[in-house]
């Protein structure tokens, strides 16, 4: 899969027993970049780089993005885990999504979450 906006482009390949996955990068510069990663190993990246952004951006404004970008974009599409869970993490409910080799876990509020679904149901 192959994905370019501008002159910015990243690649990734999955190799077909799932242990091994590979992400092209090439920068603005025309520099190309490629990190191996292994299944075991892209959890803790994926969380980290995630929690980086978390951090970044709760100090800051709600990012709001034009018509037809990031989010709104034609081709940005819901990812389908291969399950999803609630678990517990030191007393508090996290959902646990599962893409096969990374598993993302997502602190969540019930109360906002329960609020959230009821109103996307009364829609």
């Amino acid at each position: 899969m192959v994905k370019r906006i501008g002159s910015m482009a990243w690649r990734v390949e999955v190799g077909a027993d799932g242990q091994l996955f590979s992400l092209g990068v090439r920068a603005d510069t025309g520099r190309e970049y490629e990190v191996l990663l292994g299944t075991v190993d892209s959890t803790p990246i994926v969380s980290d780089l995630l929690g980086e952004m978390a951090r970044v951006h709760r100090a800051l404004p709600p990012r709001v993005f034009a018509e037809g970008a990031g989010p709104h974009h034609p081709r940005s599409v819901p990812l389908q885990p291969l399950a999803t869970r609630i678990e517990d993490h030191r007393g508090q409910p996290v959902l646990t999504l599962d893409f096969g080799g990374t598993v993302l876990k997502i602190q969540i509020d019930p109360a906002s979450l329960q609020k959230d679904l009821a109103k996307y149901q009364g829609s």
